[in-house]
């Protein structure tokens, strides 16, 4: 006993390394690894994903889904395969964006008070409020409207009867949040600001004439022949690119059978469709029963059928290699990775017909291969060189007379005295934010450097420009810096709520799950 006692905690770490080992090996919480959850990693089986580290649990995903479904329902919305996809991904987005606004709330003490709750309920109860409390029997006149008088007196008395506790638990806990949200998006709308150079330069881009001369190249009128694209060039530049646009996620390979449901032609059919839908299902049972018994192979010949192949992948992007006549079906993605190689899915009721999938192999993530995405890189890099060839083009011709170089090269166009307003739209070369810019800049006389434009590259000579005109200016003064202050405030709060969530750290576990 004593030698037992004296190695009790050589026994103790042994049995404490067997059950991490255990655990690491078996799992933990439904084969989560548990060297995973102490040191950060994901858990799918609990959560749907994380938001600045902070876990997402599956229960809230699918309340937050749910909220979303039952609003599509009420709008009369068709609740299938491609609403639950839509209604998931509206409730993730929700979740963000509330996880963001309560940790600026908490950082800039917004929190809402009792008080507060308090003072809003008598001074101005809103009009949900006070239908709920009319329906629960209280504070109605004789007319069936809402007693003002009555409903302050009883708060201001403290009369207000018991029975109404549970509702306004209700409201206080909604408006917690709602109040909160407000001040929020009330302090960012506030914080436009606009200067009087602002609005001097909406003036000047409205009302302000000016008369250019300029030379310019249209991208489409150069012949392809002219631009010589290297296989090297496209090379480098799927290089470049792969990791962002060319990788392929892992995938799961299936061969399908679909029966189809004949589409209504008489109203004697769409009556019956509930007979032909049940109808087709059956055959479709029937065969899922010899594929089992006997082989797929054997139960498509047996049935007369054909097969399709398609890769699957359990990201949502493309439909997740799902044909998209099929519409979203991601219970054939979920049985392609939930399932090892040989399964037989039950049959699945698609946007075209009853499917029913037999996996038969996977696919290592990785890259498309350059070949098929060489000429998608060509097209691209084709139009980038025909801005470059213009360039150069216009850098040789620029010190010529401008009206003489079309007969020198028919690419080359010329258009002299053309007048627009500065923010306005130039025949053949259109308009652009850098073309308006460089018009603000540029006094009569001067020659721009290049400039682009959707569709053109062009060289511009200002010829003349009107001088301001001050009274004009002065009248519109207030009711331009009036429309520009709206439109920063307008936006203070949205600019900021999507600035927050392209930075926020997001980890969504979605597409492993559902």
């Amino acid at each position: 006993m004593t030698q037992l006692r004296e190695r009790s905690h050589i026994i103790l770490w042994l049995l404490l390394f067997f059950f991490i080992a255990s655990m690491t090996v078996g799992g933990l919480v439904g084969g989560a690894n548990i060297l995973d959850l102490i040191f950060g990693g994901k858990n799918i089986q609990v959560n749907a994903g994380r938001i600045d580290g902070k876990n997402i649990s599956h229960a809230r995903f699918l309340r937050e889904r749910e909220i979303q479904l039952n609003r599509m329902r009420r709008q009369g919305q068709e609740i299938d395969n491609r609403a639950y996809m839509n209604a998931g991904d509206f409730a993730w987005n929700t979740i963000i964006e509330r996880e963001l606004k309560d940790e600026k709330i908490k950082q800039l003490g917004l929190e809402v008070s009792l008080d507060e709750i308090y003072d809003f309920l008598v001074n101005t109860p809103p009009a949900a409020f006070k239908t709920d409390l009319m329906n629960a029997g209280y504070f109605s006149d004789e007319e069936g409207n809402f007693d003002t008088a009555t409903y302050e007196e009883s708060v201001t008395n403290g009369t207000i009867p018991v029975e109404l506790n549970p509702l306004l638990v209700n409201w206080e806990n909604y408006l917690r949040i709602w109040l909160a949200d407000r001040k929020l998006q009330t302090l960012y709308n506030n914080l436009g600001s606009v200067n009087d150079e602002q609005v001097k330069r909406e003036f000047m881009k409205k009302n302000q004439n000016c008369t250019l001369d300029y030379l310019y190249v249209t991208i489409s009128s150069i012949p392809d022949s002219l631009i010589e694209v290297s296989e090297s060039a496209i090379e480098s530049r799927y290089n470049e690119d792969r990791e962002d646009l060319y990788s392929v996620k892992d995938r799961r390979t299936m061969e399908y059978v679909l029966f189809q449901i004949p589409k209504p032609v008489t109203a004697e059919d769409s009556l019956n469709v509930s007979v032909v839908e049940d109808s087709v299902m059956q055959s479709a049972l029937d065969f899922t029963a010899d594929a089992e018994d006997f082989s797929f192979v054997e139960a498509l010949s047996n049935h007369n059928l054909t097969s399709d192949t398609i890769d699957v992948h359990e990201t949502f992007e493309a439909n997740s290699g799902i044909p998209f006549q099929m519409g979203v079906l991601r219970p054939a993605v979920r049985f392609a990775f939930d399932n090892s190689m040989g399964s037989l899915s039950d049959p699945l009721t698609a946007k075209n017909g009853i499917a029913v999938f037999h996996l038969i192999g996977e696919k290592e993530g990785g890259y498309k291969p350059l070949e098929e995405v060489s000429e998608n890189i060509r097209r691209t890099l084709t139009r980038e060189f025909k801005k470059e060839f213009a360039e150069v083009l216009l850098k040789e011709n620029a010190q010529s007379e401008w009206g003489s170089v079309m007969d020198k090269d028919s690419l080359l166009l010329f258009t002299p005295g053309e007048t627009q307003t500065i923010g306005g739209s130039f025949p053949g070369i259109g308009k652009s934010n850098e073309l308006t810019g460089t018009l603000l800049a540029m006094q009569p006389g001067e020659t721009s450097p290049i400039v682009e434009t959707f569709n053109a590259v062009s060289l511009v000579k200002m010829t003349a420009r009107d001088a301001i005109n001050d009274s004009l200016y002065e009248a519109e003064f207030s009711t331009i810096r009036n429309q520009l202050l709206n439109t920063e405030n307008s936006r203070g709060f949205s600019n900021w709520l999507t600035t927050a969530k392209k930075n926020v750290e997001q980890d969504d576990y979605r597409s492993e799950v559902y």
